[in-house]
């Protein structure tokens, strides 16, 4: 694992480079959703700062999940949000690594739901994530919920 930094301020940042030279970031951004169940929503991106080509390093893999979980061991009232990126159209590679990452987490402390969604008239499958803390939150409660705000971006679109 890599030594990461926290830089400071209204949304966590993190950094760290590998021995190949590559810079990763690692950022929790406050989300503004309605409504009292989302009000500890963050959103949590990962990404190689330069866009430059990715090397097999396990490293970034153990990194990227100590800064999540540490992320939320501290911060245990949050759920954290992702989106798989789609620019490229490896978004079902994507989903799958974070799928395997959190398989090796502690899932007895931890849940992940996962949803996939096509906006109306789009062929694009997007796939999206929600990571929280068991003793917060209600599996089934957390899916209804994002059901829910799923169906008002539909009937908003």
């Amino acid at each position: 694992m890599y030594q990461y930094i926290l830089e400071e301020g209204r949304d966590p940042l993190f950094y760290f480079k590998t021995k190949y030279g590559l810079k990763y970031f690692v950022s929790f951004r406050r989300m503004n959703f309605d409504g009292d169940f989302f009000e500890n929503l963050y959103s949590v991106d990962f990404g190689e700062t330069n866009n430059q080509k990715f090397f097999r390093d396990p490293n970034v893999e153990l990194t990227i999940t100590a800064i999540i979980n540490d992320y939320l061991l501290k911060n245990p009232h949050l759920i954290l949000h992702y989106v798989c990126d789609n620019v490229d159209f490896k978004q079902d590679f994507r989903k799958e690594l974070f799928d395997k990452w959190y398989r090796k987490t502690q899932k007895d402390v931890f849940s992940k739901v996962n949803f996939q969604y096509v906006i109306p008239g789009e062929s694009v499958n997007y796939h999206l994530g929600f990571i929280f803390k068991n003793e917060y939150y209600e599996f089934q409660e957390v899916v209804e919920k994002v059901n829910l705000h799923l169906e008002e971006f539909t009937n908003l679109k």
